[in-house]
């Protein structure tokens, strides 16, 4: 039977995998690496990220990093909005073990 290879792309992504890598993959944008600073410094209110990245989709940033094997867990916490209504807000962290990571990376001038 004929074993048909990985393209190029798949074998990349699968190399990638965040579950395969040993390190998390570098920021490869300003707002990814605006988002690692903040949480760097200890948890973070999602709408909080919006404004620090300059951007309005925070979670997307957060799923990139997290897909580059960055260890960042959500919080779901709960608030009342201004209609009085019950709503659970998100608040990201990175691990203890990454946030060291981080800070080391971005002390090398990342």
């Amino acid at each position: 039977m004929d074993e048909k290879k990985a393209t190029t792309k798949a074998a990349q992504k699968t190399e990638n995998h965040p579950n395969n890598l040993t390190q998390p993959l570098l920021p490869k944008s300003q707002r990814e690496l605006r988002l690692l600073c903040a949480l760097v410094s200890g948890a973070v209110m999602r709408y909080e990220l919006d404004s620090v990245i300059g951007a309005q989709n925070s979670p997307e940033y957060v799923s990139r990093l997290r897909m580059a094997g960055w260890e960042i867990s959500t919080d779901r916490i709960p608030m009342i909005d201004r209609d009085g209504k019950k709503i659970k807000v998100g608040r990201y962290h990175l691990s203890v073990a990454h946030q060291a990571l981080a800070c080391e990376f971005l002390s090398k001038g990342g």
